[in-house]
């Protein structure tokens, strides 16, 4: 069942993007993203920012004993295998499982994905719902608002208690529990430290500042107003649908049609509302094609070695 849901699901995404392309002609929409001129490499770059904050950030939870150039590359290959792979978002946790077992024990490797993910995603709930909220608060009233601020409702008190079990022993158990079953360990690892916590939180605070700026940079590239809520309201929107849409990868279709909503909604013609989508989506598919050029270089070396 959970199978054909998944593969439901992965059609749905498809045909939503699909939908999304064939709704203007596609020479508009080139041209469209030839207008946005060369500065759209900047978008990649910026990712590139946060993969290093995100970083730094598991760097904190895991509490050291692992390089942080090692865990960068780390960052690279498991988020962008899980851009690219319609596995819930977490097809590429095998390879970071992989790459921190060389420094880690099985239990501590997998306690600390599971808080990296849980701290990330109870951050990004409270980050999206509020960068909403206070987008319709100033823009008074866009499309889509009433959606937005039911997910809202609902994604803050998720938000609060995912972050909530950080200072619980419940990241611990279930790191090994899985660790029994993969390796037949049964070392528990200690609760996560208040001030790691907060380390954490801070490092993926800024990861979630420099999305913004993603954000930021294609609307002025589109031609659209960069003010505050306008920023807010769109940022908020993109990650609401990210969250919604979490069984594709980066939310397939979900996100390209709720950024062809919202800004067609706040005035941007058809063909330059999909160049924003799209090109949004070309950057997350450089960082998984970068994922896969430095799996592919680790694997080499490690041969050989």
């Amino acid at each position: 069942m959970k199978i054909w849901l998944v593969r439901a699901w992965l059609v749905l995404g498809l045909a939503l993007f699909v939908y999304v392309l064939t709704r203007t002609p596609f020479a508009q929409i080139e041209s469209a993203i030839s207008a946005m001129g060369p500065f759209v490499i900047l978008s990649p770059l910026i990712a590139a920012l946060w993969f290093a904050t995100r970083t730094s950030a598991l760097g904190v939870v895991l509490g050291g004993g692992v390089p942080w150039r090692e865990l960068y590359v780390l960052r690279w290959i498991g988020d962008g295998y899980n851009g690219i792979l319609p596995l819930a978002g977490v097809g590429g946790e095998p390879f970071k499982l992989r790459i921190l077992g060389r420094y880690l024990s099985t239990e501590a490797a997998l306690t600390g994905l599971v808080r990296d993910r849980l701290i990330d995603n109870g951050l990004g709930f409270i980050v999206s719902a509020g960068f909403a909220a206070l987008g319709i608060a100033m823009l008074g009233d866009p499309p889509g608002h009433e959606g937005l601020l039911i997910y809202a409702a609902i994604a803050v008190p998720v938000g609060i208690a995912l972050l909530a079990l950080m200072i619980t022993r419940a990241p611990g158990k279930l790191g090994t529990f899985a660790a029994r079953l993969a390796a037949g360990t049964h070392t528990e690892p200690q609760p996560l430290p208040r001030r790691a916590l907060v380390g954490a939180l801070a490092w993926f605070t800024l990861t979630r500042a420099l999305q913004a700026c993603e954000t930021t940079l294609l609307l002025h590239l589109v031609g659209l107003p960069t003010d505050l809520g306008t920023i807010l309201f769109v940022d908020g929107a993109l990650n609401a649908a990210g969250f919604v849409g979490f069984v594709m990868p980066q939310g397939l279709g979900v996100v390209e049609s709720a950024a062809v909503f919202a800004l067609t909604g706040l005035g941007a013609t058809l063909p330059v509302a999909t160049a924003f989508a799209l090109v949004r989506r070309g950057r997350v598919v450089t960082c998984g094609v970068v994922a896969l050029i430095l799996h592919a270089v680790s694997g080499a070396t490690k041969l050989a070695r």
